[in-house]
């Protein structure tokens, strides 16, 4: 499975595509795993640091991501982030000049350094309740369009809605394999700043290895592809996560871009992230059985 996996995405950054469209950030689901504790409750603090060396890009950002129950094994989140943008001397419209707005009489403001608040987001994730599909997930997040268009390609005003559906596949002892699929309907901001070029969707496909050694721990190895109407990107990442309270845990993890780095958001990405659990809203025997890794 992982084999034809992998040749899927070769064969698919192999074959030639043109497009304008430029590759917008987009945030991974807060998937059920049990080094989280399987708690359907809990705060996720983040600290990103985005770069791009090329045209000497850099955004550190604090991202908080609040999780609730919903039901006795869904979750609904809530995302909410503060960026420092630094565009050096080059703009995103000076970078991108097709994705410049209609307005004629419009400019782009020369500032260096732009601070705000990104763009929220809300959503839902779940096991699958339909016939055939036992033992997968599915996940849905919409971007609220409120922020600021400065912030492209990070964040925005736009309204991108975004779905996936993840397989979960045992493979040995303590040690899972989760492929996703999924797919960004992004509706422009209907702003002057920028244009519906800005703003391409596009389907999506993930694998990721975890290896799991207790509550609070686990390692993991990320591959993620995407094609948004032609622009393609492809990142790796390993990440580690170890406990730090009885009900917490830290996790640092690193991606690194192999394709797309013309147009994509960043080169390298880098995460620092500390995870609250409430042990109270642990599922119980019953939901345990969909994670048969036990916390």
């Amino acid at each position: 499975m992982l084999a034809r996996l992998l040749f899927l995405v070769l064969l698919l950054i192999l074959v030639p595509g043109v497009s304008q469209a430029q590759l917008l950030h987009v945030d991974e689901f807060p998937w059920f795993a049990p080094a989280d504790s399987t708690s359907r409750l809990a705060l996720i603090a983040e600290y990103n640091r985005f770069e791009d060396a090329k045209y000497d890009w850099s955004v550190d950002r604090l991202q908080l991501c609040a999780v609730l129950p919903a039901g006795e094994r869904a979750i609904f989140f809530l995302r909410m982030s503060h960026l420092l943008f630094d565009t050096g001397n080059t703009s995103p419209v000076d970078r991108w000049p097709w994705i410049r707005g209609l307005e004629e009489d419009f400019q782009w403001e020369p500032e260096k350094t732009i601070t705000s608040f990104g763009q929220p987001e809300i959503g839902a994730v779940g096991p699958l309740a339909l016939p055939g599909l036992k033992g997968f997930q599915y996940a849905l997040g919409m971007g609220l369009p409120v922020g600021t268009d400065r912030l492209y390609p990070f964040a925005s005003v736009s309204l991108p809605v975004h779905l996936a559906m993840r397989r979960q596949l045992d493979l040995w002892h303590n040690t899972r394999l989760n492929l996703e699929v999924g797919y960004l309907k992004n509706m422009g901001s209907g702003q002057d700043l920028l244009n519906e070029e800005a703003f391409p969707g596009g389907s999506e496909l993930g694998a990721r290895l975890d290896w799991y050694r207790g509550r609070g721990t686990r390692s993991s190895l990320m591959l993620d592809f995407c094609d948004r109407e032609g622009r393609r990107s492809l990142l790796v990442g390993v990440e580690n996560w170890l406990p730090w309270t009885p009900d917490g845990s830290v996790g640092v993890r690193i991606s690194r871009e192999l394709a797309g780095t013309l147009n994509g958001p960043a080169a390298w990405y880098f995460t620092l992230a500390w995870r609250f659990d409430s042990p109270g809203q642990r599922p119980g025997q019953g939901a345990e059985s969909d994670n048969p890794i036990s916390p």
